[in-house]
């Protein structure tokens, strides 16, 4: 069998959200689920943040109110 792991991307966008950059979070998760706990454990700490299930990632503003997208991706 064959066993995949996960990486957490993060992407900030623009006013029009289109990407201007592009991060992985380098540690890959065993499993989806360590993924997705560590994406909700990481959005805890902007002033707003939730989850847009139409595109299933995560989103954040930062204090300065920036657009930040959380995304999970195999590897």
């Amino acid at each position: 069998m064959l066993k995949m792991a996960f990486q957490v991307v993060e992407l900030t966008l623009d006013a029009d959200q289109k990407v201007i950059d592009r991060k992985v979070i380098p540690y890959p998760y065993p499993t989806r689920r360590d993924a997705v706990d560590a994406i909700e454990s990481v959005v805890t700490s902007f002033p707003q943040s939730g989850y847009q299930s139409e595109n299933g990632c995560w989103w954040a503003l930062t204090r300065d109110g920036s657009r930040i997208r959380f995304v999970i991706e195999p590897v």
